[in-house]
């Protein structure tokens, strides 16, 4: 005996959401509202200071793709000079543009707190909270129409909290960005889902801020108050823990010179977008141009460690003698990394750039 047909299963190619558009609606409009209501007070210390920092115009609207690669117009509070995307058009914002960010911007970006215009976005119906992130349009055909199942995220509305946005930094490439959304939306998702989503991002928001705020209290101190020294780099330097750093010749794997030295080279103490400061007995010349691979230890949300490494070509900025500690010298090396995926992983373990890490 054969069991009867059973009826075709209705499921969402797209995976963002499972219940009715009228539904999903009202939540999306009920929840902007809501952000609204309690963002007012930070509106009204943000709009002043961005007018007092980038000038006017203080709201950027700029083209996106959305649901069927419909424009609308995206709106975000300024970061960046008024003509910055005609001249970068395709390209993402970094240090290697030419142009530092004021640490005001800096901060915005970081935090997303430029984002929050797009609550009205949501009210018009162009985003809903959970999607993905919308593009724009040059970006889209320069770099996105080619990754394979990019379009996916057309069947559905863009969001203004994204799964990849969330666990990635800015600098990701779209390819890294577009396996994590297309990976989220396999699973069933629910307003229950969706709502523990935005919390999760509210608490990455509210701890990055704190974070950043802290971090600048505590140069305002070191400079003004007691004037123990004056920052006056552009890019912001991040300490790590059990950086390691092995010499390498091109072309040669990770495996090959970690047999070859058998300990490392140096140690990695801190670094930025652009340079990191080591601790090494090698002699090494200035100017002259070599492989190294940085390996730091880093902690999960789990508390699980492990290890992260990339690769990167770099030039001897300045060396001068270890003032302390085993180590001879101390070098500031400029760095560039490999590839994108190496950027990536720069900017997401070693600079945690990213609202909430995780390890993939």
């Amino acid at each position: 005996m054969t069991n009867p047909a059973q009826p075709p299963v209705k499921r969402n190619t797209a995976g963002y959401y499972t219940t009715s558009i009228a539904v999903n609606r009202v939540f999306n409009c009920a929840l902007a509202l809501l952000f609204l209501a309690v963002t007012l007070p930070l509106f009204a210390v943000l709009i002043p200071t961005v007018m007092i920092v980038n000038g006017w115009p203080v709201f950027y609207a700029g083209i996106r793709m959305g649901r069927n690669k419909k424009y609308f117009v995206m709106y975000k509070l300024r970061t960046l000079p008024v003509n910055f995307e005609q001249q970068y058009d395709a390209h993402l914002v970094s240090y290697r543009h030419g142009y530092t960010l004021p640490w005001f911007s800096r901060f915005m970006r970081d935090t997303r707190l430029d984002e929050l215009p797009q609550l009205f976005n949501v009210l018009k119906g162009d985003m809903d909270f959970i999607g993905p992130r919308p593009v724009r349009p040059s970006v889209y055909k320069k770099i996105c129409s080619e990754i394979k199942a990019y379009d996916k995220r057309f069947l559905v509305n863009p969001g203004l909290v994204g799964y990849s946005q969330l666990f990635t930094p800015h600098s990701t490439p779209k390819r890294i960005r577009s396996f994590i959304d297309n990976r989220a939306s396999k699973y069933k998702k629910s307003l229950v889902f969706d709502f523990f989503i935005i919390c999760l991002a509210g608490f990455g928001v509210i701890h990055k801020t704190i974070n950043m705020l802290t971090r600048f209290l505590y140069m305002v101190m070191m400079d003004k108050v007691l004037n123990r020294y004056s920052n006056k780099r552009g890019l912001d330097r991040m300490n790590q823990e059990g950086g390691q750093v092995y010499f390498c010749n091109h072309n040669q794997s990770y495996r090959d010179c970690c047999l070859e030295h058998g300990s490392p080279d140096g140690v990695l103490v801190d670094m930025n977008e652009k340079h990191m400061r080591i601790d090494s007995d090698v002699p090494l010349d200035e100017d002259k141009e070599i492989t190294i691979r940085g390996t730091a230890r880093i902690k999960t949300k789990v508390a699980k460690k492990e290890t992260k490494s990339f690769f990167c070509s770099i030039n001897v900025f300045m060396r001068y003698d270890a003032p302390k500690g085993d180590m001879k010298y101390t070098y500031i090396l400029e760095y560039e990394p490999s590839s994108d995926l190496n950027r990536y992983f720069i900017d997401q373990y070693f600079l945690k750039k990213s609202l909430m890490r995780y390890v993939i």
